[in-house]
């Protein structure tokens, strides 16, 4: 059954496809055009689409700001246009909500082709922090190195191609749209600037500047090496292992079905029972071992569905917990429409929150807001963990990963460790989708107000409770989880 947080997942669920991936949505082939009354029809479904369903698309950037790019948006179309020039305008529309779930829901329909067709791209990392840009990876032979701090790119001082590369994408926070794209430079580096032979890049290196013209790199070269070493130590996949006598350590990894390779696949029911498994035969063993200490790992998280992460914290929660404490839904003739396709799909099987939201809809008129019961989830009966809980999140903590860190943090289950995550913990979420006339565009949405279990309603991210210290980049040791060790050993 779907759960409440299923829908909510658009980064977990893309993580699935990445750069590396294809198109979602049936869209026109790069080499046909989209008329200019077809544009404008696509353009006036989208913000009418946005304005009927979305749960505060006017919460962060006022009406008049919407109505006055839609205005000069739709004059804009004089002529044919192609369904990239399309895409790029329609998402850079629905970016100015400010939220990571308002958004068309797919990649650049050109990009799958110039992926596919191994295309030269741009070769470095970033790491963005507090305004200043460090290098995290670049190719030997470049001039470049990890620590440069970046002073201007193709001419352009820090804020000017910063703000061309994160208009781009949707984001609560400029934090959220740099760790976004992070990892992801190649992608928007190509958006905006095309693609090219060479970029120039001018960077500060010991209290001096130097210019350098980088080569771009061949896709694949940069998927199999570069991306593999802007990640340094890899946080990958799921662990569970014993660190000393005393130590249980579990990284969960993604809350969904690792192995997926659509987002069809990412709750497997199979899939879900091998996770379980695991998680439950990883307490077993901390249990078995005695640890008075667990070390639960939600970086690099992309997040998933509560149906995975639930049972994690139900082996160490002492009373009844959920996710949020109002989950306000937005009620619309496209969120009507959206639920119901699940439930029709589904068929005599239809049940759950599927066929309440259902009821609640039939109960209510569109543009009203109605609370939704949300159920606990209970301890485990019989044996659970006694010890102590500390939990690391960072910058790459998301969805998901996030609601199960404020949780534990709001129910004092556990100790938050690490950096301020990017994503929010009071967020507009639960995405839903319509599709756009013409492209053939999904548009993403977010049809819910979801409130932190502590009641706060501003969005915000997690706050460690204890703040480690997080290197500029990535090296080979997890400087971090070394140092939640070192403080356990000590006290």
């Amino acid at each position: 059954m779907p759960s409440f947080l299923r829908t909510t997942i658009t980064l977990a669920v893309s993580g699935l496809i990445g750069l590396a991936g294809c198109v979602e949505a049936d869209t026109p082939d790069a080499g046909t055009k989209i008329t200019a009354t077809e544009a404008v029809e696509d353009l006036g479904r989208l913000y009418e689409g946005l304005q009927s369903a979305d749960a505060g698309l006017f919460a962060e950037t006022p009406q008049r700001v919407f109505d006055q790019a839609y205005t000069e948006l739709r004059n804009s179309y004089d002529g044919p246009v192609s369904p990239g020039e399309l895409y790029e305008d329609l998402q850079r529309f629905a970016a100015l909500a400010r939220h990571g779930h308002t958004r068309i829901d797919m990649r650049h329909p050109d990009w799958q082709a110039f992926r596919e067709g191994n295309g030269e791209v741009f070769p470095l990392t970033f790491q963005i922090e507090n305004g200043e840009v460090r290098i995290a990876a670049a190719p030997e032979g470049s001039g470049v190195l990890p620590g440069d701090t970046v002073r201007a790119f193709e001419g352009e001082a820090n804020p000017i191609w910063l703000a061309r590369l994160t208009r781009n994408i949707s984001a609560e926070t400029p934090s959220l749209a740099y760790a976004q794209l992070s990892g992801a430079e190649p992608y928007y580096v190509w958006m905006e600037y095309g693609a090219r032979d060479a970029f120039d890049i001018e960077i500060e290196r010991a209290g001096e500047t130097r210019k350098f013209r980088v080569d771009a790199v061949a896709f694949d070269d940069w998927l199999n090496d570069s991306a593999e070493e802007a990640q340094g130590f890899s946080l990958a996949g799921r662990e569970a292992r014993m660190i000393g006598e005393t130590v249980g350590y579990l990284r969960p990894g993604p809350f969904f079905n690792i192995n997926a390779e659509t987002p069809e696949e990412a709750y497997d029911p199979d899939a879900l029972q091998a996770y379980l498994a695991f998680i439950d035969g990883a307490f077993e063993e901390f249990i078995e071992a005695g640890a008075s200490d667990l070390i639960l790992d939600l970086r690099d998280n992309p997040g998933g569905d509560s149906s995975f992460s639930d049972p994690v914290v139900a082996w160490f929660a002492d009373e009844p917990f959920r996710f949020a404490s109002d989950f306000r839904v937005k009620v619309s003739p496209e969120t009507t429409a959206s639920n119901q396709a699940r439930i029709d799909a589904l068929g005599a099987e239809a049940s759950g929150m599927s066929v309440t939201f259902a009821e609640l809809f039939a109960a209510a008129k569109p543009g009203e807001f109605v609370s939704v019961d949300i159920p606990y989830a209970e301890p485990r009966s019989g044996e659970r963990f006694e010890g102590e809980v500390h939990v690391l999140v960072n910058r790459l903590s998301f969805s998901n990963a996030v609601s199960t860190a404020a949780l534990i943090q709001d129910y004092g289950f556990g100790t938050i460790y690490g950096e301020p995550t990017r994503d929010m913990a009071t967020t507009y979420g639960a995405m839903e989708h319509f599709t756009l006339p013409n492209s053939g565009f999904r548009v993403g949405y977010p049809k819910a107000h979801i409130i932190r279990p502590n009641g706060e309603e501003r969005s915000h991210p997690v706050t460690p409770d204890v703040l480690l210290p997080v290197p500029a980049t990535r090296g080979a040791e997890d400087t971090v989880l070394d140092a939640l060790i070192a403080r356990l050993s000590a006290d």
